[in-house]
């Protein structure tokens, strides 16, 4: 089967994913834009310092949202259940660094795509040290694409693109 590929302006591959830990479902379709981030366990680092970047700057999960997408389809199905544990065990780490007050359903959101399904519809290919980054808005329409090395400075070019400056830019700019 051909790789998808992905072209601005256009609609996104439908999904549903269970979220790790959660137990919610997230789709192409929500509440808010969402921010794919496909990578696997070589890029974790860099996903969570872009992850952070983005936070420090677009705050509000109500705002945006932002989701690890895990292609699994790799591990043996003798290990699934071996390899789960191990995320969620990554899950809870990450739900108890948590600031007191913020739901990590919100914010720590981890998609195991067991059939590989997804991560193929988005072109997430050849990820081992170049995450994906694949920006969707609220109606599922495809408003960035990224994928290479330096994330963080992509990722938060693609959502100030979307909605526009950071709350937070624009509350330290100085009063005329």
């Amino acid at each position: 089967m051909a790789t998808s590929s992905i072209s601005l302006g256009a609609t996104a591959p439908t999904f549903t994913l269970q979220a790790l830990g959660s137990g919610r479902s997230v789709s192409q379709l929500g509440d808010a834009p969402l921010l794919l981030v496909f990578h696997d366990q070589n890029t974790v680092d860099k996903v969570q310092a872009m992850q952070q970047a983005v936070r420090t700057e677009y705050s509000d999960a109500r705002q945006l949202q932002i989701a690890s997408v895990v292609n699994m389809k790799p591990v043996p199905v003798f290990l699934r259940s071996t390899a789960e544990s191990v995320m969620k065990g990554s899950y809870a780490k990450a739900a108890a660094a948590m600031p007191p007050g913020l739901d990590a359903a919100d914010y720590v959101v981890i998609l195991l795509d067991w059939d590989g399904k997804v991560s193929q519809a988005y072109g997430a290919q050849k990820i081992e040290r170049r995450p994906r980054l694949v920006l969707l808005d609220a109606a599922g329409i495809v408003r960035g694409v990224h994928q290479g090395e330096e994330i963080e400075q992509a990722a938060l070019a693609m959502v100030a693109e979307l909605l526009g400056p950071s709350p937070t830019s624009q509350d330290s700019s100085p009063q005329a």
